[in-house]
């Protein structure tokens, strides 16, 4: 369900800047955009807090190009990846996942971590049979993206996959009981405006794997 707020829209005001001078809000707005590229921080020193078989916790220190100091905490992955699996160009497959932390039931896209020295296409091989139940024979690389950005270094490759063959990956995850879904790819923008689809990975990775596909 979509919620419409009406906001007013009062007259532009000028405002004063850290000077005391008077200007239009525009003019502030101006100063504040520039095609220059941004200063780096420079990173002092980093530490590992804790590891698990997923990712690490670690704790950057670190001073920006002004010569501020500061610490930033974050959680460090191998990478991760997602897959967009055609049946044909017009039925995606998707899988129905349970997910403890938000405590429901997810329709996304197959995916999910790699592995240490794994290889972005080796983890969506291995991530779609493990999954769905099915491998591929053709495999498109459409981009990536990182996940959330003010918590994690993690950069998720996203893959589309043509000509499914049923190979089911033996010694499956007993935490990891997935239901394949055909998915009619015309019913994705609905369901993602529905709440239906509410993984923000599969999101991004559809946005990116639809460009591709062919009418």
């Amino acid at each position: 369900m979509i919620f419409w707020y009406t906001v007013p829209v009062l007259p532009a005001r000028l405002v004063r800047d850290a000077a005391g001078r008077l200007h239009h809000p525009h003019q502030i707005l101006e100063s504040f955009m520039s095609s220059e590229s941004l200063d780096s921080w420079q990173k002092l020193d980093s530490e590992t807090l804790g590891t698990n078989p997923y990712w690490s916790y670690r704790r950057d220190h670190f001073r920006t190009a002004g010569g501020n100091t500061g610490i930033y905490y974050y959680v460090q992955t191998p990478g991760s990846v997602l897959v967009v699996p055609l049946m044909d160009e017009k039925t995606v497959l998707m899988v129905r996942q349970y997910r403890y932390l938000r405590d429901c039931e997810s329709l996304e896209l197959p995916g999910g971590g790699r592995k240490i020295g794994q290889s972005a296409l080796e983890g969506a091989q291995n991530e779609l049979r493990e999954e769905t139940g099915f491998r591929a024979a053709l495999w498109q690389e459409v981009g990536g993206f990182n996940p959330c950005k003010g918590l994690t270094d993690e950069w998720c490759t996203v893959f589309v996959c043509r000509q499914l063959q049923s190979d089911p990956l033996e010694g499956e995850d007993p935490f990891e009981v997935t239901a394949a879904v055909p998915v009619a790819v015309a019913d994705i923008p609905s369901k993602v405006a529905d709440g239906e689809i509410w993984c923000g990975m599969t999101v991004a990775a559809w946005f990116l794997a639809a460009r591709t596909l062919t009418d």
